[in-house]
């Protein structure tokens, strides 16, 4: 792994624009989710926190590739396209799967 690659990808703005909008679609998601759901209410809270435009999308960006080995294979594979190789569903995939946690590590601060 090539660190700088995926530092560069997640400071990209382009990438990180695309995680952010991919960010809002999930929120929409979670906001509408059944509150039976595990974790709902941080999950909700976390919602409003990036629906309300709180969140740094580079951060997050940076969450996602760390989190996705698909995610940064593609980067590594050509670093000059800063994520642009990178699928808008793969990106929404790994936000779902580190939403949860990022919700917790807000609840918990």
């Amino acid at each position: 792994m090539a660190a700088i690659d995926l530092i560069g990808t997640a400071s990209n703005d382009e990438f990180a624009g695309r995680v952010m909008m991919i960010m809002f679609k999930v929120a929409q998601a979670v906001a509408s989710e059944d509150p039976a759901t595990a974790d709902h209410a941080a999950r909700i809270d976390y919602a409003g926190l990036v629906i309300r435009g709180d969140e740094k999308p580079k951060l997050v960006a940076t969450h996602v590739i760390s989190s996705n080995p698909t995610i940064a294979a593609a980067i590594e594979s050509d670093p000059d396209l800063y994520g642009a190789n990178v699928s808008d569903a793969d990106i929404e995939f790994a936000l779902s799967s580190i939403w949860t946690a990022r919700s917790l590590a807000f609840a918990a601060a």
